[in-house]
């Protein structure tokens, strides 16, 4: 596509998350899930991967002493899923087919690029490097920023609009989150749904920028 072709969203946003919308990660996490409950002897109940995929690592820290019993503190499980998950995010983790070239494509209209993931930045900083990602960014905000509610709440994409200056139905939201999505939509943004075969049974049709 030449660039005379490119539509002017620079008065637009982009918002995007990057666990398993822009990085194919997903596998990764169930993984260290298996292993770390393994550990301790108890199995990964169906319902995990839902309950806790819009949590920042605190929350599902918090979590998993509350429901499980784990005996571990907060600090010390958070430290473990980091070790295990940090190699693969800083050596190995691909793209999604097709996310860099539309990044680059977004970036190149005009729009306000952002990145907001529940994600600490110790793991995502060196994934964004490796992929040549991290310069699209205008604003990155990472799961040690994210307040408690996190993108369980329309407001957190209201206040993001607000930051950036950008009208939230001018705002357009990438998430593989059905409750990411839906809070996005809340808040007056057009979503895009990322799916895969963990999320198929999304309700979201993706819609353009323009």
């Amino acid at each position: 596509m030449s660039e005379n072709a490119l539509v002017d969203n620079s008065n637009c946003a982009a918002i995007f998350d990057f666990d398993g919308t822009l990085l194919d990660s997903l596998d990764v996490w169930d993984k260290i899930d298996e292993e770390s409950f393994a550990k301790r002897g108890i199995k990964v109940p169906p319902d995990f991967a839902d309950s806790t995929a819009t949590m920042t690592p605190r929350q599902v820290a918090d979590y998993v002493i509350e429901r499980f019993g784990f005996t571990d503190s907060p600090e010390y499980l958070m430290q473990e899923w980091q070790d295990m998950a940090f190699d693969a995010y800083a050596k190995h983790l691909p793209l999604r087919k097709g996310a860099k070239n539309y990044v680059d494509y977004l970036h190149k209209t005009g729009a306000k690029m952002v990145l907001i993931t529940t994600l600490s930045r110790s793991l995502c900083v060196p994934a964004l490097k490796r992929t040549d990602l991290y310069d699209y960014f205008d604003l990155m905000i990472f799961g040690e920023n994210l307040e408690s509610n996190a993108k369980n709440s329309p407001k957190t994409y209201i206040d993001l609009a607000n930051k950036i200056g950008v009208k939230p139905s001018d705002c357009t939201v990438f998430e593989d989150s059905a409750t990411a999505l839906k809070s996005a939509r809340l808040a007056g943004m057009k979503t895009c749904g990322v799916v895969d075969l963990i999320n198929g049974d999304f309700d979201f049709a993706p819609k353009s920028l323009s």
